[in-house]
């Protein structure tokens, strides 16, 4: 098997002659001369494999070793040694290094061991993919017993059912629309092929659009010359997430409602369509409805993807799964920890169930690691809930005002009311306070995505 090996190392002669075995046994090379092009060479392009010199000048091949060696898909590196290095080298394997070779390399050595380190790196992309599916497994399926939920549930049975109906899953933020959305899949014909998630919010429109349709050859500066499929052609016979389908430009949705009316797409820089077989799941936290009326969201392309509607109900409007949940997550953690917990004491169940939840389930579940981690082997006490919003039970009925204060003792809200959007509205001001006015801050700490704080400081008139 062909692969693109980096090879870097000091000396020119040197270069060019393991460059020229590796070319004899099929593999594409590029060169580098120091650590500094070498990690350049490996952002601008595609590298599998790295041979690299420990004695290359300013960064050694040592200190440069975890940068290269380290990362999702990072290359597999071999080391170059001279033959009173071997101690060295084998310090290098401790630390990331697949194997290493003695100078002058030979033809009849390299050869294996390249084979050997295509090979290891296959094996670490397979292990973190196992561990991937692992983790996603313990963490559990849509969880629940409320008729709210078993509703959502009975509609992803039936959807399950037609593998190609296009599905859009709408909820606010941290409810758990992947985990909806994964259902779906898993519980169709499709299961057997890839499910694939991008949020549409996190990358730039030209990035977002190189990543769903893929590139050929050349088609942008620093684009890899051997192209590179983009998550339509890598979902064949699976599903595709679209999570915050509604931070999507008008020209990326003209272009994707394409994809979905005659199930073809296109690379970038190509001139030719390419059939696919994958079936869209798209969600969003924002109103579709509202934004097609403002213009910003196509009318068309927001039927063809509400063929099937799930709406995932917040954590408030299925308060009763909350002792469920919260249990669920707390066997996740307590496997996860090594710890041993006896439930939660019943004061700090009473507060799960009346607090708020403005992040919905993953604020619940990022609580519940917050007191795994905090607390000893034995009951969860509400002191390790850290959850510092008063609860209607702790305010009490009385038509007392709750007052949201800057740390110079000045109110910055009063309400009267116990409403939770009174509540919520105090909250989400003492926060924004706390973190200075840093937005992106403020939706850390409330346990949000920056889209739902700022949806929310916009309906309730705080974005000014």
């Amino acid at each position: 098997m062909a692969v693109r090996i980096l090879v870097v190392d000091d000396e020119p002669l040197v270069r060019s002659t393991i460059s020229a075995l590796c070319r004899a046994l099929g593999h594409e090379t590029i060169e580098a001369d120091s650590a500094t092009s070498a990690q350049a060479c490996i952002a601008a392009h595609e590298i599998d494999l790295v041979l690299l010199d420990l004695g290359l000048p300013g960064k050694s091949g040592m200190q440069a070793l975890p940068e290269l060696a380290q990362g999702e898909d990072a290359p597999s590196v071999i080391i170059l040694t001279g033959l009173g290095d071997v101690p060295t080298a084998v310090e290098a394997m401790r630390r990331g290094a697949t194997d290493f070779l003695q100078k002058p390399v030979r033809l009849e050595v390299l050869e294996p061991a390249l084979a050997r380190a295509v090979a290891a790196r296959r094996v670490r992309h397979e292990r973190d993919r196992l561990r991937g599916e692992l983790a996603r497994l313990q963490a559990g399926p849509v969880v629940g017993e409320s008729g709210a939920i078993r509703a959502v549930l009975d509609v992803v049975e039936r959807v399950a059912a037609t593998p190609r109906t296009t599905v859009l899953i709408q909820g606010e933020s941290g409810v758990g629309k992947e985990l909806v959305a994964r259902a779906v899949h898993d519980r169709s014909s499709r299961a057997r092929g890839p499910f694939l998630a991008v949020n549409c919010a996190a990358l730039a429109e030209g990035l977002l659009e190189s990543e769903l349709f893929g590139y050929e050859p050349g088609a942008f500066t620093g684009a890899s010359s051997k192209g590179k499929d983009g998550l339509f052609a890598q979902a064949e016979g699976g599903s595709l997430f679209l999570d915050e389908i509604g931070e999507l430009g008008l020209e990326l949705q003209a272009k994707l409602l394409r994809v979905l009316q005659e199930r073809v797409y296109r690379r970038v820089g190509a001139s030719n369509d390419r059939p696919m077989d994958v079936r869209i799941l798209a969600s969003t936290n924002r109103d579709l409805n509202a934004m097609v009326a403002a213009g910003t969201f196509r009318e068309d392309l927001y039927y063809r993807l509400n063929v099937m509607s799930i709406r995932v109900p917040p954590l408030r409007e299925r308060v009763e799964d909350i002792p469920i949940l919260a249990t669920h997550f707390l066997a996740h953690f307590e496997r996860e920890f090594r710890k041993s917990f006896s439930g939660f004491a019943p004061a700090a169940l009473t507060r799960l169930v009346e607090y708020g939840w403005p992040g919905n389930v993953r604020e619940l579940r990022n609580a519940v690691e917050r007191a795994a981690l905090l607390a000893p082997d034995g009951e969860i006490q509400i002191a390790h809930l850290r959850l510092d919003a008063p609860s209607p039970r702790e305010l009490g009925h009385a038509p007392t005002a709750l007052a949201t204060v800057t740390s110079e003792g000045r109110p910055l809200l009063a309400v009267d009311d116990f409403s939770l959007a009174s509540v919520e509205r105090a909250l989400i001001l003492r926060v924004l306070s706390e973190a200075e006015g840093n937005r992106s801050r403020a939706a850390r700490m409330l346990g949000v995505n920056r889209t739902t704080l700022y949806n929310k400081l916009k309906a309730y008139a705080l974005d000014a």
